[in-house]
């Protein structure tokens, strides 16, 4: 299979590089990743400047943009093979409930929501590379069951949460999202006109059936996420009332 890697720390990060050592013992792999850390940079396309391109080994593009510039340009003009699916990882840090929101992450894999398979967003719940090595070889696992079921290989994008752990974690399963409540406000540095944003808000909706709740017991959360923004409910609604 034909993958492409992307990811929204930046191609030099540990976290995709792992993830490329581990997928590439089955697959053939291409990355398009940005040059720099781009966290919570969302599907922000740079649509008003020019965007350096370098072509650093076969197949490997370090690309000076966002993460969804990374895997458009990739997809829509570098390469030239049939890409059969998108992944975009190990995010350093947690994606869960309203991070997809913001997440560089699922940004990134959103991009290539037009492919013949699903495309796949990965994090890892801690910022500490001592166990990336596990985190790479269950999301390589992860990968292969998914990439096997026919339910959830098209029209979705499968967000995965990984829990930290000394052991490598192969049990996983389907969740929804969580809910964050308020976020810290953001704060102003005294003196200056410059303001610092607040942290995440602390997990309120994290019960049952969760991402939250399925990582918080060391079990891998895989979410299954639409790319229809539309609330058909109460369209409906609307339309008959």
């Amino acid at each position: 299979m034909k993958i492409l890697l992307s990811n929204d720390d930046g191609y030099y990060s540990d976290g995709i590089q792992a993830l490329i050592r581990e997928l590439s013992i089955k697959h053939e792999i291409y990355v398009a990743a940005p040059l720099e850390n781009n966290s919570a940079g969302s599907s922000a396309l740079s649509t008003r400047k020019d965007i350096k391109v370098d072509n650093v080994e076969k197949n490997h593009y370090v690309i000076d943009g966002t993460p969804a510039d990374c895997v458009h340009i990739a997809l829509t003009c570098l390469i030239k093979e049939k890409i059969d699916i998108v992944v975009s990882g190990i995010n350093m840090g947690a994606n869960l409930g309203d991070d997809v929101i913001y997440s560089g992450t699922v940004a990134a894999a959103l991009e290539g929501r037009h492919l013949e398979f699903s495309p796949i967003a990965i994090s890892l719940i801690t910022k500490d590379v001592t166990n990336l090595k596990n985190a790479a070889q269950s999301s390589s696992y992860i990968f292969e069951e998914i990439i096997k079921n026919k339910t959830i290989n098209k029209k979705t994008l499968l967000n995965i949460n990984i829990p930290d752990s000394n052991n490598l974690i192969k049990n996983f399963e389907y969740t929804r999202l969580g809910r964050r409540g308020i976020p810290v406000p953001a704060k102003k540095i005294k003196d200056k006109n410059f303001y610092n944003i607040g942290a995440a808000g602390d997990p309120e909706e994290k019960g049952e059936g969760t991402d939250f709740f399925t990582t918080n017991n060391n079990i891998i959360s895989i979410t299954p996420i639409t790319y229809d923004l539309t609330n058909s409910i109460i369209l409906n609604k609307l339309n008959n009332s």
